[in-house]
Order: C-alpha cells, then structure tokens, then sequence
C-alpha cells in the first residue's frame, strides 16, 4: 500500500521551497557577476597564508618591534619616541600568547580594505574590471604584504586612513554617522601614528568645500576632537610623540645638507654639526652620541633641534629642495637607488629565504624572526629555520613584486588628466571627456591624503620606501576614479564652424 500526499499538502511544499531556491538562484547570479573579485580575493588570501605558514610567527624589525612590545608589558605611558596605537593593540592581544594572532588580523585587515575599495568603486558606478583592477595593488604588492607581516603599527594605520576616506566619499553628502564614522577612525590612526593629522584637516577641507550640512561637519568634528582631546589631556605637559617632536626628524634632513663653514649658527647649534656623511636621514640622529640624543627628547634640546633644523633650511633652500626632491623620485620611479646606507634598508621590506644567519639582528638586512610567545627580543638568527622552496619563490616575489611606485606615477599622471579635463585655456578647450566635478575633487582628496602625506614625511624626515603604505589604496582608488571619469565624462560638442561667411559687401551666402 502506497502512501501519496495530498494536493494541498504538495502545495505547500513546493511554496516552502521557492525562498530557499530564489536565494541560492541570488547567491549564483553573486558569484557569477563578482567571480573575478573573489577569485583575486582568494588569491590574496592564498599568499597571505603562505605567508602565515613559512614565517612563522612573524617578521622583527630591530629598533622599532621591541620597543613596542616592551611598552605593552607595562602600564600605558606616553613616550617620546613611540605612539601608542599598537601598543594598546599588543595589550588586547597578549592573553594569546603568540604573536600570530595579530599578524592573522593584520593580514585580515588587508583584505578586509580590498572588499572596501572594490564595493567603493561599484557604488560609485564604475565598472567591475576597473574594481578589480585597483584592489590588484593591495593584494600582491611585495612591500604592502612584507609590512603586514611585521610587528608594526603601518598595516594598521593605512587600513583606518583608506577606511575613513572611503566612508566620506561614498555619498555626495555623507550623513552625520557617516562622517561621525570617519573622525573616528582618523583618531584611531592618529592615536596609531601622529602623522595622519594632516589627513585629517585635508578632510575637514573637503568636507567644507562640498558642503555636507552642519550636523556632518559637526559629528565629523566632534568625533576626531574628543578622542584627541582625551588624549592629549591625559598626556599634560610630559613629553611625547603627540607633541612638538618633529625637530628630531627635521635634524637628519638638515644634517645632509648642512654646510656649517658658510651658514651663521649659534654656538648651541653648531654643536649639532654633522662629521660624517650618510645617505640615510635618520642615520644622523642614531650615529650622534647617547648623552646628544637623550638631550632631544628634553623639552630644552627638542627647541634646540628645530632651532638648528630650520637655520639650515633657511639659509640653504636649493640644498634642501633638491635632496627633498631626489627622496621623492625614489616613491615614484621603480627601483630607483639613494645609496648604499638605503640598501639595507630596502631588503628589511624583501620576505627572506629563510631565517637562518649567521649576522646578528641589529646587522642583518633581511627580515628578522620574532620569538614564538610575546618577548621583547627577536629570535637567535644562528637557530632561525632553514630556506625552503616555498620561501625562495616568496623571496624572489618580494625582490621584484613592489607595484607602489608604478601605481603612484600612475595616480598622478591620471589625476592631472582628470583635472584639466574639459577646462577652458584662452579660446579654446581641451578635447576629450569632461570629467565631472566630483570626481575631481575626489581624486584631488584620494591623491594627496596618500601621496601628500608621503611626500610630507621626506620633507620632514626622510625616505623610507614603508612610508608610501597608506598612500598606496588611496592612490589606486583615484586612479580607478579618474579612469572613471575620463572614459565616461561627456564628450563636450565643438563649436560649430562657419564655413559660409559673407562677401565683402555683406551679401548673405547663397546655399549652393
């Protein structure tokens, strides 16, 4: 005897069943339209756990690692030489007991701000090949990747940076929460480093010049200043890096160009006189003798670094243009060399062949090995793991893989064509695609919130090939925006030509 089921109650189940189809009929067509997406995605992912299995647990850079991780072990302090971002990051953490953890979340981060730009992008209306196309960059860059792999805080502050100005581009006119959102983050990356500050006024700007209402401009305000002011209460008058540090950067880029038989200084000052050359800015500060270096982080030898810093500027501005603009081209033209000191300090961003050395930390160039659980010293190179096959083809990727300088020449050639794009000079007009205003102003905000604030750190301080992280969304962002704007601006008509013009005794031409 066979059982069957009634009319209704087939009904019924073939009712159920249509949601469940509809969405996986949804999730196809997802897949299908995003494949490419997911795919360099899993890609990404794919490195990123190479990564993640041939170096473990992390990578150590002497100097700056320890420090930080010193600086968790203890009650939260302001300090003079470091910010505390990833110090409280390192805190959060430390119950794993394993540095992974938070390499795993840096790597995370890293295709969590791919996602970003490429949703950012389709929002905008661009294409899913131009999408695509811009998250290349931060996928497979062999610096972008090398850095997300090392105890330090630049993955972090380039993920709140590029996260910040997404969320106020994503609108015409961002909501209050939205901008709220925003000021947020660029606290965050303030508090991670100082040297975001400037992205946040840039920002202010734009929101300003676009005019997104009071109650935006408010919570965007109010957001970034009452954590800052927190902050900055807390620390009073003890000397830290949220302070007035920046004469000790300023000292070793003045110390390159500092001809102290021509230029007038103080007798104070001329004690600050180099006696050696390097082509490495920061090697003047770190080479001068200890009691010389404990002065600058006084309030009284912090004045007298700027004080000597700016004399020298001041009476010598060509030197100093040209060696700020021979550190810039190093940002924008693949593989190009300042020196020998320099060298050492590009292989640091080079994932290693192996571990395994016989140079102590402090003298190898290659990334050094952290320890398994959280010490504040690097692992013994003498015992470090053996080269693989695997990390030999990473090594190799990372000596040759670095898409930042190509991707910032790019940024800006394409940025000038957005902007003179369609604009009027004399009598007549550029041809072409007119880009929309916007767009222009979105790529202007894209390009010098990275690329400004990069340039800004070799005037300040010095080249560090690390220090173009943050500008490296951003500047693939505006690239792929002015491709936008460029490909589908329209065509402005030319005026029509006159060919039939009236005889000399004004006789109206005659229609032939």
């Amino acid at each position: 005897m066979t059982a069957t089921l009634s009319p209704d109650v087939e009904a019924q189940t073939v009712d159920a069943d249509k949601p469940r189809r509809r969405r996986l009929e949804l999730l196809g067509q997802f897949l299908r339209r995003h494949s490419a997406f997911l795919a360099l995605i899993l890609l990404g992912g794919v490195l990123r756990a190479l990564f993640m299995l041939s170096y473990k647990p992390a990578f150590w850079y002497f100097g700056d690692s320890g420090v930080y991780v010193q600086m968790s072990e203890k009650a939260l302090a302001p300090s003079s030489t470091r910010a505390l971002g990833y110090v409280v990051a390192l805190k959060i953490l430390e119950p794993t007991h394993t540095f992974m953890s938070l390499i795993f979340l840096q790597h995370l981060a890293g295709l969590v701000l791919a996602t970003a730009m490429y949703a950012f992008l389709l929002h905008r209306g661009a294409p899913r090949w131009l999408g695509c196309l811009a998250i290349v960059p931060v996928l497979f860059d062999s610096l972008y990747l090398t850095v997300e792999h090392y105890l330090l805080p630049d993955q972090i502050l380039t993920v709140f940076i590029a996260l910040a100005v997404i969320i106020v581009l994503w609108d015409r006119k961002p909501r209050w929460w939205a901008t709220g959102s925003a000021g947020l983050l660029l606290a965050a990356a303030w508090y991670t480093k100082p040297t975001a500050l400037p992205v946040v006024i840039l920002v202010g700007i734009v929101l300003l010049v676009r005019w997104v209402g009071w109650r935006s401009l408010v919570a965007y305000s109010v957001a970034f200043a009452i954590p800052y002011l927190l902050v900055m209460n807390w620390i009073g008058d003890r000397q830290s890096v949220y302070g007035s540090q920046t004469g000790i950067a300023l000292y070793g880029r003045a110390a390159m160009i500092a001809d102290c038989s021509r230029i007038e200084l103080t007798y104070e000052q001329q004690a600050l006189c180099p006696t050696r050359h390097f082509d490495r800015a920061d090697a003047y500060f770190w080479t001068a003798p200890p009691k010389r270096r404990y002065m600058a982080y006084t309030p009284e030898g912090e004045k007298l670094y700027t004080s000597f810093s700016l004399s020298v500027i001041r009476q010598q501005p060509g030197d100093y243009l040209r060696s700020v603009g021979k550190e810039s081209l190093a940002h924008f033209i693949p593989g190009f060399r300042l020196g020998p000191d320099n060298d050492c300090l590009r292989l640091r961003w080079t994932p290693p062949d192996g571990f395994r050395d016989t140079l102590t930390v402090p003298n190898r160039c290659y990334p050094s090995q952290a320890r398994a659980d959280f010490q504040r010293e690097a692992a013994d190179p003498k015992n470090g793991p053996e080269p693989t096959a695997l990390t030999g083809a990473l090594h190799q990727w990372g000596l040759y893989g670095r898409l930042i300088p190509s991707t910032l020449s790019i940024s800006l050639l394409l940025a000038l064509a957005a902007l003179i794009s369609g604009l009027r000079f004399f009598r007549w007009r550029v041809q072409g695609p007119s880009t929309p205003g916007r767009i222009k102003l979105d790529v202007v905000l894209l390009f010098f919130a990275g690329t400004g604030l990069t340039l800004l750190t070799v005037a300040i301080g010095m080249y560090e090939s690390r220090y173009a992280m943050p500008a490296l969304p951003l500047a693939s962002l505006g690239a792929a925006l002015a491709i936008y704007g460029l490909t589908t601006g329209r065509v402005r008509p030319s005026p029509p030509e006159d060919d039939e013009k009236p005889d000399e005794k004004g006789a109206e031409p005659q229609a032939s």
